[in-house]
């Protein structure tokens, strides 16, 4: 009998709680979004910059009860770099110290709410840009009745990005390096005749050098390109640093194509 009163009690404990008010969010702010970056690193001695060489600070968003669509305009966050390396001003502007082989972490927070951290990079300026392999390619001979065939892809268009060392230049990690198809076969059908892929084949207009200093991608040939007649791509890569493009660029880039029928000597 007792144990039966017990449960009875929980019950209507429980259904006490069940009507009382969910508490607001202190000052009205249920959640932040996470720490947004204007690059994926910053350069010792100089301020985050984005890709047109502008200082841009460290930013996040804070939402009240209706998520994005209730935005919350005067939030003051606070932003933290838990790892030697960086550190963020007042303004909110996030300074590359000194040179680092692993990321320097980095949280924001409003009141009592705490972002998750971001990487950030802290390198050494950015000044050369080349491709350490040939820029004229071995010819796609692809297969324009299988636009997921192998053959329908480039080698890599590989770069690397330096900065001046002793005794050797040192790549560069999170440069954000451009690449632009400049002039593409006339396609046989609808749409182009082919375009830029990220290593997972999934289409891409930049990628971020890794950790020696390389990025890369590639052409996918699409099934529109001319079946019969040789032709090439034209890709140029770029880089810059402070809106300003790195020595070697931009670097160009020919990948020939001729399908698969062209090259046996077959008929389209």
């Amino acid at each position: 009998m007792t144990r039966g009163l017990g449960v009875l009690a929980a019950a209507a404990a429980l259904a006490v709680l069940g009507c009382r008010a969910i508490p607001a969010p202190a000052n009205g702010i249920l959640s932040l979004s996470t720490v947004e970056l204007a690059a994926p690193a910053v350069v010792v001695g100089d301020t985050m910059r984005d890709s047109l060489g502008n200082a841009v600070p460290l930013r996040l968003y804070a939402f009240g009860s209706g998520g994005q669509a209730d935005t919350i305009t005067d939030a003051e966050p606070t932003f933290i770099v838990l790892d030697r390396g960086a550190h963020v001003t007042q303004a909110g502007y996030l300074v590359g110290d000194s040179a680092r082989s692993t990321p320097v972490r980095i949280i924001g927070s409003v009141g009592v709410l705490q972002t998750s951290a971001v990487n950030v990079f802290v390198t050494p300026e950015p000044v050369s840009i080349a491709a350490p392999g040939a820029t004229t390619l071995d010819t796609v001979i692809f297969n324009g009745a299988d636009s997921s065939a192998s053959v329908n892809f480039s080698q890599g268009l590989g770069v690397q990005v330096t900065s001046p060392g002793t005794p050797s230049p040192v790549g560069v990690v999170g440069v954000i390096v451009h690449y632009a198809i400049t002039y593409a076969p006339a396609p046989t059908g609808s749409g182009a005749s082919g375009l830029l892929v990220d290593a997972a084949g999934h289409p891409a207009a930049a990628d971020t050098t890794d950790g020696s200093g390389n990025a890369s991608l590639r052409i996918r040939v699409r099934p529109a390109a001319p079946a019969a007649q040789p032709d090439s791509f034209v890709v140029m890569a770029s880089a810059a640093y402070r809106g300003v493009p790195l020595t070697g660029a931009p670097i160009r880039f020919v990948i020939p194509v001729r399908s698969v029928l062209a090259a046996s000597g077959g008929t389209p």
